[in-house]
């Protein structure tokens, strides 16, 4: 009997302990007070029962139970407090881990939305499969690569680009001549020489300029020439004030006084006065122009001025010896 008790109360201590640790850190509490809460979700992906319930990433209840209604699963939860809904509520199921561990996630919406009424099944969204969007992805994959013709492609083009490599190899093309020809390394080296050779040129250029040596560098370092630029440009302002006041004869043609072209539209009205007369045949030099009896005049004058000449010469040995032959007498 004392044997007996010893075991028996060994294993009633064994089974309050087990009891004990299974209330503690199973985190049960059977004088708490539970609040129902049934949610409806097309497909569960794997819930199970006494899976957490969440809220603002708290644990504030288990999933009771779950079975089958029609085409809908329904999921009934016991909290911890009651949760009211709003309208734009979300209720979601989570995989905690990739090995198949999930959770509840009740969001109640925004404060700002009215609330959802009483007696209306809360529904919840299709979760989200990890696992299986993997899967999907890696058969997509797979069917691209072996169906769609990706592999043969890929093949194709390594051996396309290992020809490619092999004619490089062999100086075959212009990347083989640029690959595998020295020579154009050593025309790099010359241009890159010629290259230091101008840019030492310049920088002597530049340095000879910077000392004031040179048309240049006279231009740049010496201020005689914008002094003298200045003096020009002074002048010139000076020039065309006098040409603007009228001063000289290039600044009264250019003023604004009209005296000069009034005089010389007098003088072309002169002058055209004059030509018209003469063209009407007024004055003497008018008649001169346009009286034909005048020249005919002086014509037969000249006709008998030639005679008279011409009688003079043909008299004239006459006349020298009769002069002669009185003379000796």
């Amino acid at each position: 009997m004392t044997m007996e008790l010893i075991v028996g109360t060994f294993m009633f201590m064994i089974l309050l302990a087990l009891g004990y640790f299974t209330i503690v850190l199973g985190h049960a509490n059977l004088f708490v007070k539970k609040f129902p809460l049934t949610v409806e979700f097309e497909d569960v992906m794997g819930l199970r029962k006494d899976d957490n319930v969440v809220q603002r990433g708290m644990t504030f209840g288990k999933v009771k139970s779950l079975h089958i209604e029609g085409d809908k699963v329904s999921v009934l939860c016991l909290l911890d407090s009651p949760v009211r809904l709003r309208k734009d509520y979300r209720i979601t199921i989570v995989t905690t881990s990739i090995l198949g561990g999930r959770y509840m996630e009740i969001k109640e919406g925004s404060p700002s939305a009215d609330y959802l009424a009483d007696g209306v099944t809360p529904q919840g969204e299709r979760p989200y499969d990890l696992m299986a969007e993997a899967a999907t992805v890696v058969h997509d994959i797979r069917f691209a690569l072996n169906e769609g013709g990706i592999l043969t492609n890929l093949e194709s083009a390594i051996a396309s680009a290992k020809d490619i490599v092999g004619k490089v190899n062999q100086g075959e093309g212009t990347l083989g001549r640029l690959v595998n020809d020295a020579s154009l390394y050593t025309n790099i080296n010359s241009l890159a020489q010629d290259a230091r050779a101008v840019a030492a040129q310049l920088r002597e250029i530049t340095d000879r300029i910077s000392k004031g040596q040179g048309t240049l560098g006279k231009l740049i370092q010496d201020d005689s020439v914008y002094t003298n630029v200045l003096a020009i440009t002074a002048n010139l302002r000076d020039l065309s004030q006098r040409l603007e006041d009228g001063q000289g004869t290039l600044g009264k043609l250019l003023s604004k006084d009209d005296q000069l072209y009034q005089d010389l539209a007098s003088t072309a009205a002169s002058l055209k006065d004059v030509t018209g007369k003469i063209q009407r045949g007024e004055g003497l030099l008018g008649k001169l122009v346009n009286d034909d009896t005048l020249y005919k005049d002086v014509k037969q004058a000249l006709g008998e001025v030639r005679a008279a000449v011409d009688d003079f010469r043909e008299t004239s040995p006459v006349v020298s010896f009769t002069s002669i032959l009185f003379g000796a007498f």
